[in-house]
């Protein structure tokens, strides 16, 4: 089990670009262990491009909080639409950027139903990478709401058995 006090679910820093605010942005799931999030720049939109100043603060706020690895679950063709205007990539630019990336392409569940399955047999794949990766870990999806909470919900299990 998970000491009480190592739990800490609490809303970080809001993001805020050009006037949008929203609470989309990076939360501990075990304190200073493992967040979770939404995708950089998804406080534009579901569709928007995202300009590589928008990662930028977003990676601010995640190194902010002292994280050192992230997981992303983003499928193929959402890293590719998203973030063209990225150099290198999204993944890339998290490396660049002196972050420990794992990734594991997930279609998004509420969009493609076959997305449930493929997560369902992710769960060990995240474990396994989030024990290889320096911590603190943050995990994310597009929206942080289902892919990541469900990677999150399992790692935690692990973790507790393991401590």
């Amino acid at each position: 089990m998970i000491p009480a006090a190592r739990i800490k679910k609490r809303r970080s820093n809001i993001i805020t670009t050009e006037g949008v605010s929203t609470r989309m942005g990076p939360e501990w799931v075990i304190s200073g262990v493992l967040a979770k999030s939404a995708r950089p720049g998804r406080e534009l939109g579901r569709e928007a491009k995202v300009p590589r100043e928008v990662v930028d603060r977003w990676l601010e706020v995640v190194r902010e909080m002292g994280v050192r690895s992230i997981i992303c679950l983003l499928d193929e063709d959402d890293l590719a639409c998203y973030y063209e205007d990225v150099p290198g990539g999204l993944l890339d630019y998290y490396r660049q950027n002196a972050f420990g990336v794992a990734h594991l392409s997930i279609e998004d569940p509420e969009h493609h139903p076959e997305g449930w399955e493929a997560l369902e047999k992710s769960l060990e794949q995240a474990w396994q990478v989030f024990q290889a990766l320096p911590k603190p870990v943050l995990v994310h999806c597009s929206a942080g709401k289902t892919r990541s909470r469900k990677v999150a919900e399992y790692i935690c299990k692990k973790f507790s058995s393991e401590v």
